[in-house]
Protein backbone atom coordinates (compact mmCIF):
# COMPACT_ATOMS: atom_id res chain seq x y z
CA UNK A 1 0.00 0.00 0.00
CA UNK A 2 3.01 2.53 0.83
CA UNK A 3 4.19 1.74 -3.22
CA UNK A 4 1.27 3.01 -4.23
CA UNK A 5 1.15 6.38 -1.89
CA UNK A 6 4.97 6.83 -2.90
CA UNK A 7 3.58 7.67 -6.49
CA UNK A 8 2.39 10.94 -6.00
CA UNK A 9 5.44 12.03 -3.98
CA UNK A 10 7.58 10.75 -7.44
CA UNK A 11 5.71 12.89 -9.54
CA UNK A 12 5.44 16.20 -7.67
CA UNK A 13 9.00 16.26 -5.95
CA UNK A 14 10.40 17.43 -8.95
CA UNK A 15 8.17 20.18 -10.24
CA UNK A 16 8.46 21.55 -6.52
CA UNK A 17 12.13 21.03 -6.71
CA UNK A 18 12.32 22.74 -10.08
CA UNK A 19 10.20 26.15 -9.06
CA UNK A 20 11.94 26.32 -5.80
CA UNK A 21 15.50 26.20 -7.33
CA UNK A 22 14.12 28.20 -10.30
CA UNK A 23 12.82 31.21 -7.97
CA UNK A 24 16.28 31.45 -6.11
CA UNK A 25 17.83 31.35 -9.17
CA UNK A 26 16.15 33.86 -10.93
CA UNK A 27 16.60 36.31 -7.36
CA UNK A 28 20.21 35.59 -8.00
CA UNK A 29 20.60 36.30 -11.24
CA UNK A 30 17.77 38.84 -11.85
CA UNK A 31 16.04 36.73 -14.52
CA UNK A 32 12.22 36.17 -13.28
CA UNK A 33 10.67 34.37 -14.40
CA UNK A 34 12.51 32.46 -17.41
CA UNK A 35 14.98 30.02 -14.59
CA UNK A 36 11.08 29.58 -12.45
CA UNK A 37 9.36 28.96 -15.92
CA UNK A 38 12.17 26.36 -17.37
CA UNK A 39 13.06 24.36 -14.20
CA UNK A 40 8.95 24.02 -13.88
CA UNK A 41 8.64 22.52 -17.27
CA UNK A 42 12.23 19.95 -16.64
CA UNK A 43 10.72 19.20 -13.48
CA UNK A 44 7.27 18.26 -14.63
CA UNK A 45 9.04 16.15 -17.84
CA UNK A 46 11.13 14.55 -15.27
CA UNK A 47 8.23 13.90 -12.71
CA UNK A 48 6.32 12.10 -15.74
CA UNK A 49 9.37 9.47 -16.76
CA UNK A 50 9.57 9.01 -12.67
CA UNK A 51 6.01 8.18 -12.97
CA UNK A 52 6.04 6.02 -15.51
CA UNK A 53 9.22 4.56 -14.35
CA UNK A 54 7.91 3.79 -10.73
CA UNK A 55 4.44 2.58 -12.19
CA UNK A 56 6.29 -0.14 -14.79
CA UNK A 57 8.69 -1.42 -11.70
CA UNK A 58 5.47 -1.64 -9.58
CA UNK A 59 3.64 -3.41 -12.44
CA UNK A 60 6.67 -6.07 -12.75
CA UNK A 61 6.73 -7.19 -9.11
CA UNK A 62 5.01 -10.11 -7.86
CA UNK A 63 1.95 -9.67 -5.32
Amino acid sequence: MVRYASLGAEATSPPIGGVVAGYYLDQYFGTYPKLTLALLVIGVVLGFYRLIAAGAKLRDEPR
